[in-house]
């Protein structure tokens, strides 16, 4: 029996955007590192094979996706004086602080064998998803039952993507800013991802423990689960294939799908390009991300105004497809010879210009997207007697990313072995044809992901008014319990 009220029927107020947007903020942070700064810092700075090490991310995140499941399950049927969601995120602040700080500080013993330091990165890895999964899902779960609001949601979602984006960003700049510049080798040495380790850690914990404490009032609000007998794999295995009736859900799993695979791959080699291709220099890699932090407001701005004019699978559709399109362009100017040269005044100006265009478009996309992910929630409650997922349903579009975004990762350390990628590379000093035909093989990889995962967006089903009936039909289920 349903023992208390599904939400929050009214818009969510600043305070709670605010607090349940924060806690985006340490995902941020490990999705910075992750995917900027530690397959250079194994590969370059630690000697590890770069195949070896793409594998052994690739490893982690497959991992780590199934944890997902259990955890977005668990989190659905949790019963707790403290709810469902708050247990789980409360214990999970120290580990994942701890285990990001072991991370990037390995011990010297680690260092002198490439299997040994191959398989600490990968158990490492593996810890620090795994703790980050069972504050995440939890956490971002609770956002359909914050508000119910059709148009409020995305709003809700965009304070989530500011605090995320804002988060790891902030910390991109910082590492290229200050931590970079403790070391002598630059970002070709250790100490600056050692510092990394320790104070992105802290600031992880810190927000954590803010979310968590800020969203912790709204617990009596949130919906009770039904006792149920078994909690078995099979349960988990069967709840989560009953997703699958849901045309909505498929859609926007199997878009996260390609998406996930896109972004490992762009993001895994994005400090390769920057620094080999685009020439860039510690200060100039520091000056692209300052512009995203132009973006994240923009896209803060620009997200809930594009989704009550054009609806949310127009509006998420028309800013992918300008993202996925304007991509190639700089790359191709540049290999053409059309590009102002390096030592123009403006050619740094561009491509922070074309960084700001691309990560607004993105943002924008992403946000939107989240929203539709959220109404997912009730239009299969509607189906099922009134029983939420939301946890399932957020934790299985994470699997699905998360799934094949190791697959990027992985592709990323395989295209550095197919184009001989030298070991120990100084910028500046690798041949220009190596670094050409590592922008060749990339650009088709990457243009092709994404333009799968935006196609198939086009079977999401539910718009403003299907979400409206659903809540009806909601509402009608609870007060018959």
């Amino acid at each position: 029996m349903q023992s208390s009220p599904i939400g929050s029927t009214a818009n969510a107020s600043v305070w709670t955007k605010i607090f349940y947007g924060s806690g985006a903020t340490p995902f941020g942070i490990k999705d910075t590192g992750f995917n900027f700064f530690l397959l250079l810092y194994y590969n370059q700075v630690l000697g590890l094979d770069p195949f070896l090490t793409g594998l052994a991310l690739a490893l982690a995140v497959a991992i780590d996706a199934v944890s997902d499941l259990a955890v977005g399950y668990l989190s659905d049927n949790w019963r707790s004086k403290l709810g469902r969601r708050h247990p789980f995120m409360y214990l999970a602040i120290i580990p994942a602080a701890a285990t990001f700080y072991l991370l990037w500080n390995p011990p010297s013993s680690v260092l002198e064998e490439q299997n040994t330091l191959f398989v600490y990165l990968i158990f490492m890895a593996v810890l620090v998803r795994s703790c980050l999964t069972f504050y995440e899902v939890p956490n971002a779960a609770q956002g359909p039952e914050l508000t119910k609001d059709y148009d409020d949601r995305t709003r809700l979602m965009a304070f989530r993507y500011f605090f995320g984006w804002m988060g790891g960003l902030i910390m991109a700049v910082l590492t290229y800013v200050v931590l970079f510049q403790l070391d002598p080798a630059g970002q070709m040495g250790p100490i600056g991802y050692q510092s990394l380790g320790v104070i992105g850690g802290i600031a992880m914990m810190i927000f954590m423990l803010i979310s968590s404490l800020g969203t912790h009032h709204h617990i009596e609000t949130f919906y009770r689960p039904i006792k149920r007998e078994s909690h078995s794999i099979r349960v988990i295995y069967q709840r989560f294939r009953g997703l699958f009736q849901n045309r909505s859900f498929v859609s926007v799993f199997i878009s996260s799908l390609f998406f996930g695979a896109a972004a490992g791959l762009s993001q895994s080699l994005n400090i390769y390009i920057n620094t080999f291709f685009w020439s860039l220099t510690l200060t100039e890699l520091a000056l692209i991300p300052l512009l995203g932090l132009a973006a994240v407001p923009t896209s803060f701005v620009l997200a809930p105004r594009l989704s009550e004019k054009l609806g949310k699978k127009k509006a998420t559709m028309y800013s992918f497809l300008f993202a996925i399109s304007f991509l190639p362009i700089a790359y191709l100017v540049q290999i053409a010879g059309y590009f102002p040269d390096r030592g123009n005044s403006i050619y740094v100006p561009l491509l922070m210009l074309n960084y700001f265009i691309e990560t607004t478009a993105i943002i924008t996309m992403q946000i939107i997207f989240a929203s539709m992910n959220a109404d997912i929630v009730e239009d299969r409650s509607a189906a099922s007697a009134g029983e939420r997922d939301e946890g399932l349903i957020f934790a299985a579009r994470n699997f699905s990313k998360k799934a094949v975004s190791g697959l990027g990762v992985m592709l990323s350390g395989t295209i550095l072995w197919i184009v001989s990628f030298p070991d120990g590379a100084i910028p500046g000093q690798v041949d220009t044809e190596v670094v050409t035909f590592l922008i060749l093989v990339y650009l088709p990889f990457v243009m092709v992901l994404y333009l799968c995962s935006w196609y198939v967006l086009r079977y999401y089903q539910i718009d403003k008014k299907t979400h409206e009936a659903n809540l009806a039909v909601e509402s009608k289920n609870q007060s018959t319990t």
